[in-house]
């Protein structure tokens, strides 16, 4: 009985004073210390927290006090006043989430494998906007770019990029290039940074000497005008 008090959410101590007071009926601080090998110091301590849970009651008899356990089945009665406590404050409690949900949010990325995983939830949406960078991204992570473009291509996840003049070979893949609109800027040749925009998110990654990512969430106003960027680009860019 007393691991299964515990997990209702009594300590230790709680419920080795809860289940002497039970037994003894009635009975006194000293007592209980006694039933219970704990420092009577320390048993008022917890008799006070019991009290304070509604576990225990406590009445004046004969000048001392006497301490009382609740009927067993008060216990469930009291889970229902929790319960019924959280379901009142529950619609708030609601707001405060969807309040942090909704706020923009900064990620930073650094080293290959980090932003490698950044890259990944990119095939988590369906559409995603790239322009800038080159070939220099192979050069810099190897064969992760094109077995991307494979596990893209096998999601059907379309792409609409704007890069260099030189196409990496793994966009001209069948199954990729059915998936993937292509347009080059002479802008982006040997460019060093990346932008991705996926869902409600941007994730720009920087190849230079040191591989960092930052990915920004939740800024509607942000991917709005990078959005009008890509668009402007796309419309200036060839074929």
């Amino acid at each position: 009985m007393k691991n299964e008090l515990i997990n209702y959410g009594l300590s230790e101590k709680e419920a080795d004073i809860y289940l002497a007071c039970l037994k003894a009926g009635e009975t006194t601080a000293n007592r209980l210390s006694e039933l219970t090998n704990i420092r009577r110091s320390t048993i008022y301590e917890v008799l006070e927290n019991l009290k304070k849970k509604g576990i225990i009651s406590s009445l004046v008899k004969n000048k001392k006090y006497h301490f009382r356990a609740v009927k067993p089945s008060s216990l469930i009665d009291l889970l229902k006043d929790k319960e019924r406590i959280i379901k009142d404050i529950l619609p708030q409690l609601n707001k405060i989430t969807e309040s942090i949900v909704g706020k923009p949010k900064i990620e930073l990325f650094e080293g290959s494998l980090a932003i490698k995983e950044a890259v990944l939830d990119l095939l988590n949406y369906k559409e995603i906007f790239v322009y800038g960078g080159s070939t220099l991204g192979d050069e810099l992570f190897g064969t992760f770019t094109a077995n991307f473009a494979k596990k893209r291509a096998s999601n059907k996840i379309k792409m609409k990029a704007i890069i260099g003049e030189k196409i990496p070979e793994h966009m001209l893949e069948k199954d990729v290039k059915n998936l993937t609109e292509i347009r080059r800027n002479l802008l982006f040749e040997e460019h060093k940074s990346v932008y991705f925009i996926y869902g409600n998110n941007l994730l720009i990654v920087n190849l230079g000497t040191e591989l960092t990512a930052i990915k920004v969430a939740n800024n509607p106003i942000l991917i709005d005008s990078q959005k009008s960027i890509f668009d402007n680009l796309w419309n200036l860019s060839d074929k």
